[in-house]
């Protein structure tokens, strides 16, 4: 299997961590449902994955820093959730990454630097979330941004 689409489907309860076990995954698109708890770091184990999609669901808990291992992950949606804690650095290793929308839940602390890294980024949405501090002079070097929300 290489898409697990399911958005908009009413589905609630926790995300099993088998779902790591789906090595060829590309895609994984639950937005929209009523899925809580936290996010599996076997989700890290999708080597393969290109886009995950789990916005607008009622997740919780910190992003696990095992997501900085989807090397091929051109696109993470985790928006309207109630995800807290800080983002964690290993983000900065998702070298294919070009969209990042974590807008809308309770990430805190400040942004790492290491966002820098992330040469093929183009868009940012980090707004709505508790997050402070100032940004990381190394965003200047992110040449293909052509998008970053405001913080508030």
């Amino acid at each position: 299997m290489q898409e697990l689409r399911l958005e908009d489907n009413s589905l609630s309860g926790t995300l099993p961590s088998e779902l790591g076990d789906l090595s060829n995954l590309q895609k994984l698109d639950l937005d929209k449902n009523s899925l809580s708890g936290a996010l599996p770091s076997e989700l890290g184990d999708l080597s393969n994955l290109q886009y995950l999609y789990l916005s607008r669901n009622s997740l919780s808990g910190t992003l696990p820093s095992e997501l900085g291992d989807l090397s091929n992950l051109q696109t993470l949606k985790l928006e309207n959730n109630s995800l807290s804690s800080a983002l964690p650095s290993e983000l900065g290793d998702l070298s294919n990454l070009e969209y990042l929308y974590l807008s809308r839940n309770n990430l805190s602390g400040t942004l790492p630097s290491e966002l820098g890294d992330l040469s093929n980024l183009q868009q940012i949405g980090l707004d709505v979330n508790s997050l402070s501090g100032t940004l990381p002079s190394e965003l200047g070097d992110l040449s293909n941004l052509q998008y970053l929300s405001p913080l508030s």
